[in-house]
């Protein structure tokens, strides 16, 4: 009798404390912020920033997520090293990534018709999207298989592959440009057995996943992928199917913490379409 008590007791103490967790998550828990630069090189990219209004853009389209706590969203100098990254709730982005997109950003449109501005834009809201990954995977203690780094590459594509038609397009393509130029310059280079140990997949892997995520997702959107952007055809037989496995784990890992009404509110405002910009 005493066992039966002591584990009624214990079952309501644990499931009000997992009522508890679950009333903590909360959606619009995204608190952005710009530093100002330490490098007067980097105004410009502020400025730019700023204008466009890209952290508060980024923010609302994954404002739907339902967090435990608050999660700082930021940019800020990093004194020269070119990096983002996640830790302790925080996104941080260094004002010298960004730069180093710009360096390498084409003065006029080439392959997939896109402007030499969404060459940009794309590698932006990527590299924040990929660290937002890395957040929801510790914030919401969701579990992995396989290297994070890779997940979060893949969750980062599935996100802009929601926007629209048009806005995933100029999305998906200039961080394909991007991945496509870094695996160029890996390729001239001669690759020691360490380099095949980094926690990140090579640019040319992370290149050719991204394209197949795309492919999968949609053939027609993205049919130029095998002859404009060289995705194997050998691989492009099985994108659908890897778009539509990593479709399932969102489902069943993802999406019961996102706040439907409110995600819906945001596909309707379009927070990611840049494509007016100039």
């Amino acid at each position: 009798m005493k066992r039966s008590v002591l584990c009624a007791l214990t079952c309501i103490v644990f499931a009000a404390g997992a009522t508890s967790a679950r009333e903590e998550l909360k959606p619009n828990r995204i608190r952005i912020e710009y530093l100002a630069p330490k490098n007067p090189a980097h105004q410009h990219i502020y400025d730019r920033l700023m204008q466009a209004r890209v952290l508060e853009r980024i923010a609302e389209f994954v404002s739907p997520f339902r967090l435990p706590r608050d999660l700082r969203m930021k940019v800020q100098g990093c004194d020269g090293t070119v990096n983002s990254y996640y830790e302790d709730s925080t996104i941080e982005v260094c004002y010298e990534y960004i730069e180093y997109i710009h360096q390498i950003t084409p003065r006029e449109p080439v392959t997939g018709g896109l402007r030499p501005q969404d060459y940009v834009i794309g590698p932006t809201v990527d590299v924040v999207l990929h660290e937002f990954a890395h957040a929801l995977f510790d914030l919401l203690e969701i579990p992995v298989l396989g290297r994070e780094e890779d997940a979060a590459d893949l969750l980062s594509a599935y996100v802009q592959l929601q926007v629209g038609r048009n806005a995933a397009r100029v999305l998906i393509l200039g961080t394909a440009f991007l991945g496509r130029k870094e695996a160029e310059e890996t390729m001239k280079q001669s690759l020691e057995l360490k380099d095949f140990g980094n926690e990140h997949g090579l640019p040319a892997q992370r290149y050719f996943n991204l394209l197949c995520m795309a492919y999968g997702f949609d053939r027609e959107l993205f049919a130029d992928a095998l002859v404009e952007w060289h995705l194997p055809p050998e691989r492009a037989e099985g994108c659908e199917d890897e778009y539509a496995q990593f479709h399932r784990a969102y489902q069943k890992l993802i999406e019961p913490y996102v706040d439907p009404q409110l995600l819906q509110s945001v596909r309707d405002a379009k927070w990611l379409q840049f494509a007016a910009q100039k």
